[in-house]
């Protein structure tokens, strides 16, 4: 159908304010999820927006849109370039590893590649939905209310606040639903029309829509009518804190007898503004005593550090040419120091010392005089450590025999330790050949085995009750203290030795600028996580609480093309070079070769896989070309059903079956008239309903005299001359 130019502006205008209705759909869900890449996800809307509008073929539509997620989720995910031999190989065992988790029903534990996938398939059904209501139904009522809903339920319920985009996305809806009531209104009448015509309805309409949106924008506003509904629900539910007994979230020294439910408390902490996302680590405790943690007993010393001077502590580092800066803006003082994974020092305006214990790692803030000391502001440097999966998988238990005594402390657990934890702890770990690969089965324990994140119903252990215990085999419900310790425990129990971590987790990301992204960190954020050791790699961070995911950078540096038996006979080839080389080299390496001596030979390992592939597609294509009178048809008679009668549409049908009689043989003779043509195919199909449709088409191309047209008969000729075609 060939699309006059005012009603191609007319869509593209409509969907020009489609595209930023859904963009105010899309930045609460960044925010609040916590999700980047935005500018992909609208350049995907606008995209698929754009191949609506100019009618492409939904076959050609469907290609492009595939590719452009393909290139998504591979340019966002996969370390290797989108052309390299990789590609394939990460597709397919994305794939593979996500239809297993399906089939098993663990639907939580989906990868981000999939999540991803899937979200996008979403916006694709969205805009396709939202075409069928523009240029079909010419109504955008229902998705009009569905977005101010969806806006005001996430700005009274989350932290997202909707005030601008509700003004927005109503003066826009506006618009829009005045625009499509013209031109349904226009195509009711059934009269012709100019654009100039169809504006002067338009134009008061947007002017009087503007003018009374300016007006209340600026006019004073008075306080809501009705209060806030959050606290009166969590009043109902028993989750206010009144006289339940219970706690409020946030950082607390003591930690020695744990468990209960929490209040929240969103009262701002600090601010960071940083390239990366991190975990904001204060301090460690070593000894758990069925109720709780509390700090050993021992000559520990303390070190001093002073601004702007390197800081060591027992955790790895990254290279020095990755070194990165953190500014923190402390809203509530503090008189100890917020850390990150790879600090090297921090620096400070003032004159200060920075006392670190080495029991906890703890690090207080003092003046020069020895008193404690608080910072408005502070910037860390840092190197986020890399570790390696090479070394990682060369962590034999059997290492852990040799360790000296310095780590007994990490090794402690009480008498009382009820036997069935460390038979839990055996039987999770016993299949597992390495340290590394112990220590994240246990990890991951807790998200297959049926345990709930919950503040608010967590117990509190009696008198003669384990805290792990209990949460391991009675309730198996509770929030970060509850999986770390136990995570912790659980470690212990087989060796391995692990400390709990006090700190704060990453907190809500905000918006970019020059390159940083400032993160709000509140008590809300309050956390606690694992540190477990790992022979020939030293401390690594662990996060076992459901719904948080952690912050380690793994070097997957292990050949693809060498056995098992290579890695293990020569585990000497990795210190041989410094590990920052290393990467950097094989990196390199990856971006700039591409080998199609290894494409081919992953290709013959499946190559059944691939000839039944190639026969299938074969058979297809020459099925559906044999088969073409039929199927094409048919799916226009589909497209034309939900389509309105009218000119514009009648034009397009008429060629579609100029189209179709040309396939089964009428074609159209050089010189010859439509009329001349029409008598022909009426008496090859044994109807006049060809004729019929000539008239009205010649009338409407030629500028002849129109007279009143019923386009329903015109539409029921013109099915059942497509259906002649084919029978």
């Amino acid at each position: 159908m060939k699309q006059s130019l005012g009603e191609f502006l007319e869509l593209a205008i409509a969907y020009v304010i489609v595209f930023f209705i859904l963009r105010e759909w899309l930045i609460p869900i960044m925010q609040l999820t916590n999700t980047g890449g935005m500018h992909l996800f609208l350049v995907f809307i606008g995209m698929s927006l754009a191949l609506s509008l100019f009618r492409v073929h939904p076959l050609l539509s469907g290609l492009v849109k595939f590719g452009y997620i393909t290139w998504f989720v591979v340019f966002i995910y996969s370390p290797s370039p989108v052309l390299s031999g990789d590609t394939l190989p990460f597709l397919l065992a994305e794939w593979r590893g996500n239809m297993a988790t399906i089939l098993t029903g663990d639907f939580g534990q989906v990868s981000d590649v999939f999540r991803t996938v899937l979200f996008l398939v979403l916006i694709w059904m969205l805009v396709y939905l939202i075409h069928h209501w523009v240029s079909v139904r010419k109504n955008i009522f229902y998705f009009f209310a569905m977005t101010v809903f969806f806006i005001a339920t996430l700005d009274t319920f989350s932290d997202y606040d909707g005030k601008a985009a509700i003004v927005k996305v109503v003066v826009l809806g506006l618009i829009m639903t005045g625009v499509l009531f013209v031109k349904r209104l226009w195509l009711q009448v059934e009269t012709t029309s100019t654009v100039m015509e169809k504006w002067k309805i338009v134009i008061p309409m947007l002017v009087s829509v503007l003018l009374v949106s300016s007006v209340a924008y600026f006019l004073p506003k008075t306080g809501p009518t009705w209060a806030d509904p959050v606290p009166f629900i969590q009043g109902v539910t028993g989750q206010d804190g009144n006289g339940n007994g219970q706690k409020s979230v946030g950082y607390s020294q003591d930690d020695s007898q744990l468990g209960g439910p929490f209040q929240g408390d969103n009262t701002l902490i600090f601010t960071a503004s940083s390239r990366d996302r991190h975990y904001w680590r204060i301090e460690t405790k070593d000894t758990y005593t069925s109720k709780g943690w509390i700090v050993s007993e021992g000559n520990f010393g303390k070190n001093v550090y002073e601004s702007n001077t390197p800081i060591l502590t027992s955790l790895q580092v990254g290279p020095p040419e990755s070194e990165r800066q953190i500014q923190l803006d402390i809203a509530v003082p503090m008189p100890f120091l917020i850390q990150t994974y790879g600090m090297l020092s921090v620096s400070a305006q003032d004159s200060t010392l920075f006392i670190q214990d080495e029991q906890t790692e703890r690090m207080n803030i003092e003046q020069q005089v020895g008193e404690s000391k608080s910072l408005s502001n502070y910037s860390l440097s840092y190197s986020e450590p890399v570790y390696s999966m090479e070394q990682l998988q060369l962590s034999y238990p059997a290492t852990l025999e040799t360790m000296d005594s310095s780590f007994d402390r990490f090794l402690q657990l009480p008498n009382q330790l009820p036997q069935r934890v460390r038979d839990l702890a055996s039987e999770i770990t016993q299949k597992k050949d390495t340290v590394y690969e112990q220590i994240k089965a246990v990890e991951s324990y807790f998200r297959t085995n049926g345990f709930k994140y919950d503040k608010t119903q967590a117990a509190i252990p009696g008198e003669n009750q384990d805290y792990v215990d209990q949460f391991l085999f009675d309730t198996k419900v509770g929030y970060c203290d509850n999986f770390s310790t136990s995570m912790v425990v659980l470690l212990r129990s087989v060796g391995i030795p692990a400390r709990w971590v006090k700190g704060f987790a990453p907190g809500t990301a905000g918006p970019m600028s020059d390159g940083l992204r400032e993160y709000r960190i509140t008590n809300d954020n309050a956390h606690s996580w694992v540190e477990a050791f790992i022979p020939g790699t030293g401390w690594m961070e662990f996060e076992p609480t459901i719904g948080f995911s952690g912050n380690v950078n793994i070097d997957y540096d292990i050949p693809l093309d060498t056995s098992d038996e290579e890695e293990v006979a020569q585990p000497e080839r990795k210190p041989e070079q410094p590990q920052p080389q290393e990467q950097v080299t094989e990196k390199e390496q990856t971006k700039s070769t591409f080998s199609f001596d290894a494409m081919w030979l992953w290709m013959k390992k499946f190559a059944y896989v691939w000839v039944i592939i190639v026969v299938l597609l074969i058979i297809t294509g020459i099925s559906l070309f044999l088969q073409r009178k039929t199927w094409i048809p048919k799916m226009h008679v589909r497209a034309y059903r939900k389509k309105v009668a009218d000119w514009s549409n009648f034009d397009s049908s008429y060629h579609v079956l100029l189209k179709q009689l040309s396939r089964i043989g009428l074609r159209r003779k050089d010189g010859e008239t439509l009329s001349a043509f029409a008598e022909r195919v009426d008496s090859a199909l044994e109807t006049d309903e060809m004729q019929k449709l000539t008239v009205v088409y010649e009338q409407h191309i030629y500028g002849k005299d129109k007279e009143d047209v019923d386009f329903v008969k015109l539409k029921e000729s013109w099915e059942y001359l497509i259906n002649r075609t084919i029978s």
